[in-house]
């Protein structure tokens, strides 16, 4: 129940601090009619389809411009790679990550639902929310660890307009690991954020439009700066001195690089239903996906060209672009120069903000809607995201936590089973078959309800496939010595954690079959078609969503008599 119509922001704020329950009243949502259900868990009505072909385009094109995609090929070539062997794996690992990630949309591409309730149907209504807030922690951390880097950004920027805030003194403690200038862009970065947290997903596409079309013209330029000043590129700059290693360790040096790169992209493998649920049609993000996320290989060659020819001028090597612009101010401190960085540092902290909204905020707020989903919708969750982002001090994670971001990076070895454990879910087990108002209900009779709400056969692949790489894993840290295959394994990290959990879920699956088999039973997708009626009363038709998958007709909805309507309560009555 929503305080009295009328009131300002003021008296609403007064209202709701008057007592325990106004307060409860003010920030129950509407939309929550029990634990499992609100207006941003229930599959989306067709008003939030926007997402085309061009969206999904736009939005993987302009998120392969981001600081990691920059410097990852240029820092494979100085640990001994030829820039040709360094792109050619990530070219393979982007082309395989789109691969995944069209497989892992297409559920909810087809339902309209995001990763929280999908997640109902293959780990169990209880057993999902551990592999939620699995992926909301990190969620947190790189919000926070995104924020300060757009910090980064809007400080160099600042640098470029007053000399006087470049040589600023430091009045923050060393001990603190940030400066005074990268705090004060810190705390802009915050303010900037703010206005953008109350806008929906299905609506920030066009932060995507602007990123997609923005970075790669300030990318050419960088590029055009840097090898006139060389004159040329001199790509061995950057190559290590010493010998090329046998065959067998350069082999797997070149697969140790590749996990690497497919553990950059394995949050986006995991997040993609999110998105792919305010798809317009199969096309929409098929197409979309398949196309975008390849074309990295762009800002990579970028990176590796920028670098060699940086460091063939002035002996540094800078992977990241904004020890790159911060080192030409260093070195040329001219109002050329300054212009130039100026607006490159721009493009790149708005490049950042936008990578922390596709691979962060957007996830966890999705998430904490299914853990608190009577208080909190994907808006809310935002702004939560990015308060508790500004809170934890992300530089002292950069600066004084190195096991702790060890463990970041090998962190894929958990997520490479989480999505093939779903796709082999849909695509294999359950035959693209699901019971959408089954996904809403927590009564131990459910599909979805499996064993204590925990389905034991996902829980136990999930465990398969991180458990080869873990021993190498643990070794990485230093803490402990590992066996040279147990390190070899840990190299093959996500590949390994994808493959052994999907197959392993899949063979238990044979073994003990899930609940509701004859859903399994029915022709592929046949399921999508079906008339539902969610535990709150909301039906299909109710939302407008005609039979044929696609949007109804603007009067459909309004055209279902008040008996219907009546009727479709009373059945989600009976069924709760």
């Amino acid at each position: 129940m929503a305080p009295p119509p009328g009131l300002s922001f003021g008296q609403q704020v007064k209202f709701a601090l008057s007592s325990p329950r106004n307060f409860h009243t003010t920030i129950a949502l509407d939309s929550a009619s029990g634990a499992f259900i609100n207006e941003d868990l229930v599959p989306s009505p067709p008003t939030r389809w926007t997402w085309n072909e061009w969206s999904y385009l736009a939005y993987w094109w302009s998120e392969a411009w981001a600081v990691s995609t920059w410097s990852v090929a240029s820092s494979m070539v100085a640990l001994g790679m030829s820039v040709g062997d360094a792109l050619l794996v990530q070219l393979f690992a982007c082309i395989l990550s789109a691969v995944v990630i069209v497989f892992n949309g297409f559920a909810a591409e087809r339902y309209h639902i995001g990763y929280p309730v999908l997640s109902r149907v293959t780990y169990g209504i209880f057993g999902s929310y551990f592999f939620v807030l699995l992926r909301s922690i990190l969620g947190i951390i790189w919000g926070g660890v995104q924020l300060y880097f757009e910090g980064v950004f809007i400080a160099i920027m600042l640098s470029c307009i007053f000399p006087s805030f470049k040589n600023m003194d430091n009045t923050i403690p060393v001990s603190q690991g940030i400066s005074t200038q990268n705090m004060i862009g810190f705390f802009l970065a915050f303010v900037f954020t703010i206005p953008f947290m109350a806008i929906h997903t299905q609506k920030l596409r066009y932060v995507f439009y602007v990123k997609s079309f923005l970075l790669p013209v300030v990318g050419m330029g960088i590029v055009i700066w840097a090898t006139t000043a060389n004159g040329g590129v001199s790509a061995g700059a950057i190559a290590a001195d010493y010998e090329r290693p046998t065959t067998i360790v350069y082999a797997f040096s070149i697969v140790a690089q590749f996990n690497s790169c497919m553990g950059s992209n394995s949050a986006l493998l995991v997040t993609v239903p999110d998105l792919a649920r305010y798809a317009k049609g199969k096309r929409a993000q098929i197409i979309g996906q398949l196309l975008g996320l390849p074309l990295s290989i762009v800002c990579a060659a970028f990176g590796c060209i920028t670098t060699s020819a940086v460091a063939n001028m002035w002996g540094v090597s800078y992977w990241n672009t904004y020890d790159l612009l911060a080192g030409i101010l260093d070195h040329t401190y001219t109002g050329k120069s300054r212009a130039g960085v100026f607006f490159a540092a721009a493009a790149w902290a708005f490049a950042t903000f936008g990578t922390s909204i596709a691979c962060n905020i957007t996830p966890f707020a999705s998430d904490v809607t299914c853990l608190l989903p009577k208080y909190i919708n994907i808006v809310r969750g935002q702004f939560l995201c990015l308060v508790v982002a500004f809170a934890i001090t992300p530089w002292r994670i950069l600066t004084s936590a190195t096991t702790f971001l060890t463990f970041l990076s090998g962190y894929s070895i958990f997520q490479g089973s989480v999505v093939s454990i779903m796709i082999v879910d849909y695509f294999f087990v359950r035959r693209g078959n699901l019971d959408v108002a089954a996904m809403y209900t927590g009564a131990p009779g459910g599909k979805y309800y499996y064993s204590c709400g925990v389905n034991v056969r996902a829980v136990l692949a999930f465990v398969a496939g991180f458990a080869l790489p873990l021993p190498g894993f643990i070794g990485s840290f230093g803490t402990a010595v590992v066996s040279p295959a147990a390190a070899r394994m840990f190299d093959l990290g996500w590949p390994l954690s994808f493959a052994v959990g999907g197959a392993t879920y899949y063979a238990a699956c044979r073994l003990f079959p899930v609940p509701g088999q004859q859903d399994c039973a029915r022709p592929f997708e046949d399921m999508v078609d079906d008339d539902w009626v969610l535990p709150d009363g909301q039906a299909r038709q109710y939302l407008g969503v005609a039979r044929d998958g696609e949007a109804a007709d603007a009067g459909s909805a309004g055209e279902m008599d008040d008996e219907k309507i009546n009727e479709a309560v009373a059945v989600a009555d009976v069924k709760a």
